[in-house]
């Protein structure tokens, strides 16, 4: 009822400025007729009144000056919230007054209901949405000084031990009845032993149109993340625009898109044949520079849940890269999962961002990876596959390498101990294949969600 009270307040201030609307709402009013001055009504709410179950003016209810049905029932309905508070006896005459009452409820209701129809009509027009996720991660590594195992240099990791923590705002806002604006606010902090920070910024704002050309529009700087992720997941979001059209169990996608100053264009096709399976086959090109066209990708996907199996499910992501020059052209490379449930298959690996519902306590899933990444299967030093974490600091600013030229197995357990909040457990083993080293790394993150 608290809800309704407020609903009436707004639908005033509302129609104070609408008058032409005025006349037609009030046709819609029911009728309430007085209660009479001696019905026993009056003395049960004054009983109420003075219980604090009732609110009011009490010299009002001892019935020397008559009111309406609609003001009893709306003080009646107030009780109604109030029953956890009541003892026997007064549980027992607010039940009585709800049945003496019931049809003028039954008529509020309904007039609350049009009410906060129209209410919702205004809100709607201003309504805007966000929320943040704060992120604390601690990584240890086996690898450490003088061990390399870092990307890009090979060099070394900077610190066996290392902490980053990360918050991020988003927002969006519907624009008329056929767009929305979205967009993120992030704030980094790398790592606590360097001096490696980024200033907060708008690393992400776009348009989503739907319904536009018998399909939905995206345009703006946003992530591109075809299939699952696997070969081309660079969060290094993408200028550009993207189409999607839906074709009853056949999803196709275009983009046209920019990033480091150098085209990517995408032809993506998904099959859904079920909920609980997915298909899908996709061609990307994106050059490093004018003189190293390193990502000219053809990519199969699929997941599925395992029948029988309790909910467990397999996916996969398989890739060959017709690059120019012999550091890509011919590479191929695969990802493999099993996972506790179809839900999180759409990243390899099975990342915190689908592995369970953060509103609900106690949800947990997991998932077991094994992926085989040449060097020059995801271009310059695999930069398309950078998609997943654990990320430490190398002595030259960089991340420890997980990705290019090696072979991994990964592990990944998330749990939601309390509402809004996720602790996730990642260990994995990553081998060099080109080079004399292994890397057992280990990461604890807590995520809050509000």
């Amino acid at each position: 009822m608290k809800k309704n009270f407020l609903a009436v307040v707004a639908a005033g201030l509302m129609l104070a400025v609408n008058a032409p609307s005025i006349a037609v709402f009030a046709e819609e009013q029911p009728v309430f007729a007085d209660v009479p001055s001696g019905h026993w009504a009056y003395g049960a709410v004054q009983q109420l009144a003075k219980a604090g179950i009732v609110s009011g003016d009490q010299g009002r209810f001892n019935g020397t000056y008559n009111i309406t049905r609609y003001e009893m029932a709306v003080m009646v309905a107030n009780a109604m919230t109030k029953l956890e508070q009541a003892d026997a006896s007064q549980k027992a005459l607010i039940e009585k007054l709800a049945v003496e009452f019931n049809g003028d409820l039954n008529k509020l209701g309904a007039r609350m209901d049009k009410v906060e129809k129209r209410v919702a009509k205004v809100e709607e027009k201003a309504k805007v949405n966000f929320y943040f996720d704060n992120r604390l991660e601690g990584v240890a590594t086996s690898l450490g000084k003088g061990d390399g195992g870092a990307w890009l240099t090979n060099g070394d990791i900077k610190d066996s031990t290392q902490f980053m923590e990360r918050i991020r705002l988003y927002l969006n806002v519907p624009v008329g009845d056929r767009w929305q604006w979205d967009a993120r606010l992030v704030q980094a902090k790398w790592n606590l032993k360097s001096t490696t920070a980024e200033s907060p910024r708008f690393d992400r704002f776009w348009l989503t149109g739907k319904n536009i050309a018998g399909g939905t529009v995206e345009m703006g700087k946003m992530m591109l993340y075809p299939g699952k992720g696997a070969f081309y997941g660079n969060t290094g979001d993408t200028e550009g625009i993207y189409y999607t059209k839906k074709l009853d169990k056949l999803t196709v996608r275009l983009a046209n898109a920019h990033a480091s100053s150098q085209n990517i264009n995408l032809a993506e096709a998904t099959y859904r044949p079920d909920k609980k399976t997915d298909f899908g086959v996709y061609a990307l090109k994106n050059d490093f520079s004018d003189a190293v066209r390193d990502i000219d990708l053809r990519v199969i996907n699929g997941a599925f849940e395992i029948p029988d199996s309790g909910g467990l499910a397999l996916s996969f992501e398989a890739a060959k890269n017709y690059g120019e020059g012999a550091a890509y052209n011919g590479k191929t490379g695969y990802f493999v999962a099993l996972q506790s449930r179809y839900k999180a298959t759409n990243y390899m690996p099975a990342l915190y961002t689908s592995m369970v519902n953060p509103n609900q306590v106690g949800d947990h899933g997991w998932g077991l990876s094994y992926r085989h990444m040449p060097s020059g299967v995801a271009g310059y030093a695999n930069r398309g596959a950078f998609s997943w974490v654990p990320l430490t600091q190398d002595t030259g600013g960089s991340w420890q390498n997980t990705f290019d030229g090696v072979n991994a197995w990964r592990f990944d357990y998330v749990w939601v101990p309390w509402k809004n909040v996720q602790l996730t457990l990642t260990a994995e083993n990553v081998k060099s294949i080109q080079n004399d080293w292994t890397n057992n790394n280990f990461q604890t993150t807590f995520n809050y969600f509000f």
